[in-house]
C-alpha cells in the first residue's frame, strides 16, 4: 500500500461517504491571515510565514478593446493565423499537420505550434493529442522540431516556453490496466486495457531537432491507494492526505451514458480535435473525403480493437500548463478532476518523485479528495488556467475558462486568489478544503446559455484590464471589460480548406485557443 501523510481506515467506504458529504464552509479569510489552525503539506516543516495579500481588482476603467493581433489555429486546418482587430488575416504559417493544440508567438518573433499525429497507433482517438512541437520562422520555415510521441507516451494539448528557453509540456505516460490496479484503481472504473498517467516534462532544445529531458513530474508518483482488491473496498480516506492524488478521485456519481460519450467523441472528431485520418495527406482532395464517407459505417476491426483497448485510458485529461517564474511553480488544468493543481518546479527531478512532488495546492472540486459534495464543485471541465502576469489587473491571481457540462450548459470565466504565504506555500484550515470558498471575480453572459463551449476554449487577461475570451467550439473570440461589458466581439470565418466535409460539422470554425498580442 502506498504511504500517505496520515493513517486511518474508513471501513464504511469512501464512495458512500462522498455521496453523503456536504461542503463544510471555510473559515473567514481573516482567520487564515491570522494563521489560526493552519496546516501545510506533510513534506514540509516550515515555521509560520506571513500571508501574502490578495491583489486588488478595483479602480480600472473601461477603456474599450485592447488593440493588437489575435493568434489562433483552426482545429481542422493546417494553418496558424494572425488576425487584426477587424478579424482580417495579416499573416499565416502553414504547418505539415493539424494543430495539437496550442500555439504561441515567442519573443524571437517565431511561432511555437503543437502538431497532431492523426494516425498514431496509440493516441489518435484521444482529444487533444499532439506528439510534435514545431518552431516556425516568419516565412514558415521549420527552425526546430521536437517529437514526444510513441509507445512510451505522448505530448498533448499545451506547452510553455520557460525563461531559460526550455520547453514545458504536458504528456501522457502510457501504462497498463495492471499498473492502475496495482496503484489502487477501482476495477469498476476501468474500461480498457491501457492507463495513461499524467505527467509534466521539461525539455532542453537541441536545435534544429530534438531535445533533452531535464526535469519531469509524474502524477502516478503521488497517488493514494484508496482501493485494495483483496479487501474489496476503499481503505484510505483521501481527506487525510489532500496533497496526494486519489487515484479514484475522478469518480463521477452520475457519469455520462454510453450514448452521450459517443456523441461527444463524434463532436470532437468532427472539428478535428480527435480521431485519426491526418497522416499528412491532401485535405483538399474531395474524392478522398467521399471515399471516407462511403466507408464511415464500416469500421475497421483493428480500429475497433484499438478504441476498446484505450477506452477511458486518459485518466486526468490535463489540458493546460502554466509557469510562474517568481514562485517557480507549475499550474495544470486537470479536466477529469474538475481541478487546478499546482506543483513545485524548484525541486530536483529525483525529489519530484517523492513527498516534495506532492500537490502544493488544488482547487475546483473538493469532492476529489473527500472534502465536499460533487454537485457543489465550482469548476466544470475547465480549460487554459493562467497566472495573471505582474502589472496586470489581478496580478498573481489564477484565471480559467470554466466550460460547464451537460447539467449546466453555459460557460463562465473564473478568477481567484490562491491563499498563500511568503514562502510560496498554500496553508489551509485544518479539516477544510483549499481556499478560497468564492472566486474574487467571475463572469457569465447576461443570458447564460448564449455563451457555451462544452470543451476546448481559453482566457487571457490583457494589459488594459480586459479579459479576452475564446469560446473555442463556436470559434467566437470577445473581450470583456472590468465592468463586465463586452467591448469587442468576433466570430472567426476561418475553416479548413474546401472539400473537407464542412457541411457535416457542427462547429466548422472551432479553435482550441486564441491569444492577443499588443
Amino acid at each position: 500500500m502506498l504511504a500517505g501523510c496520515g493513517g486511518g481506515v474508513d471501513p464504511r467506504g469512501i464512495r458512500c461517504a462522498r455521496l453523503a458529504t456536504m461542503n463544510r464552509p471555510n473559515a473567514p479569510a481573516a482567520l487564515t491571515v491570522l494563521g489560526l489552525a493552519l496546516v501545510v503539506s506533510c513534506s514540509e516543516s516550515p515555521g509560520p510565514a506571513a500571508m501574502v495579500e490578495m491583489p486588488p481588482r478595483a479602480g480600472v476603467e473601461n477603456t474599450g478593446p485592447y488593440p493588437g493581433f489575435t493568434l489562433f489555429a483552426p482545429l481542422d486546418s493546417r494553418r496558424v493565423i494572425l488576425a487584426d482587430m477587424a478579424g482580417e488575416e495579416v499573416h499565416h504559417w502553414d504547418t505539415p499537420l493539424k494543430p495539437g493544440d496550442s500555439c504561441y508567438l515567442t519573443e524571437r518573433g517565431t511561432v511555437l505550434a503543437c502538431q497532431r499525429y492523426g494516425d498514431d497507433p496509440y493516441f489518435q482517438d484521444a482529444g487533444g493529442h499532439g506528439g510534435k512541437v514545431l518552431e516556425l520562422g516568419h516565412d514558415g520555415e521549420i527552425l526546430w522540431t521536437f517529437d514526444w510521441n510513441g509507445e512510451h507516451g505522448s505530448q498533448h494539448h499545451d506547452v510553455e516556453e520557460l525563461p531559460n528557453g526550455n520547453l514545458l509540456f504536458v504528456a501522457w505516460d502510457r501504462m497498463t490496466r495492471e499498473d492502475a490496479l496495482a496503484a489502487g484503481r477501482d476495477p469498476e472504473l476501468l474500461e480498457g486495457d491501457e492507463w495513461w498517467g499524467g505527467a509534466v516534462y521539461e525539455g532542453k532544445p537541441t536545435r534544429p531537432e530534438g531535445g533533452e529531458i531535464v526535469w519531469s513530474w509524474h502524477a502516478m508518483d503521488h497517488v493514494v491507494q484508496s482501493y485494495d482488491e483483496d479487501l474489496a473496498g476503499y481503505v484510505k480516506d483521501p481527506s487525510e492526505v489532500p496533497h496526494k492524488i486519489d487515484i479514484n478521485g475522478d469518480f463521477d456519481p452520475d457519469p455520462p451514458s454510453e450514448e452521450e460519450q459517443e456523441e461527444a467523441a463524434k463532436q470532437m472528431a468532427a472539428i478535428g480535435y480527435a480521431g485519426g485520418g491526418d497522416d499528412g495527406g491532401d485535405d483538399d482532395d474531395p474524392k478522398a473525403d467521399d471515399k471516407a464517407g462511403d466507408e464511415e459505417d464500416k469500421e475497421d476491426p483493428a480500429d475497433a480493437a484499438r478504441k476498446a483497448r484505450v477506452k477511458g485510458a486518459d485518466w486526468m485529461h490535463t489540458n493546460a500548463v502554466a509557469y510562474n517564474a517568481e514562485l517557480d511553480q507549475i499550474a495544470i488544468s486537470v479536466r477529469r478532476f474538475d481541478e487546478i493543481w499546482i506543483v513545485d518546479h524548484s525541486v530536483s527531478r529525483e525529489e519530484a518523485k517523492g513527498p516534495k512532488g506532492d500537490l502544493l495546492y488544488r482547487w475546483g472540486n473538493p469532492f476529489a479528495y473527500g472534502m465536499g459534495a460533487h454537485a457543489d464543485r465550482p469548476l466544470l471541465g475547465q480549460h487554459n488556467v493562467q497566472w495573471i502576469p505582474e502589472g496586470d489587473l489581478g496580478a498573481g491571481n489564477l484565471i480559467v475558462f470554466n466550460n460547464g457540462n451537460r447539467e449546466r450548459k453555459w460557460s463562465t470565466i473564473v478568477e481567484w486568489w490562491a491563499p498563500r504565504d511568503e514562502s510560496g506555500r498554500y496553508p489551509r484550515e485544518e479539516g477544510q478544503p483549499f481556499g478560497p470558498t468564492e472566486p474574487q471575480w467571475d463572469w457569465a453572459a447576461s443570458e447564460p446559455e448564449s455563451f457555451y463551449s462544452p470543451f476546448i476554449s481559453g482566457v487571457q487577461r490583457l494589459p488594459n484590464g480586459n479579459t479576452m475570451v475564446c469560446s473555442g467550439a463556436p470559434g467566437r473570440v470577445f473581450e470583456v471589460a472590468p465592468d463586465g461589458e463586452i467591448v469587442w466581439d468576433w466570430r472567426s470565418p476561418f475553416t479548413a480548406p474546401e472539400g473537407t466535409e464542412q457541411d457535416l460539422k457542427e462547429w466548422p470554425t472551432a479553435m482550441f485557443r486564441a491569444l492577443r498580442y499588443g
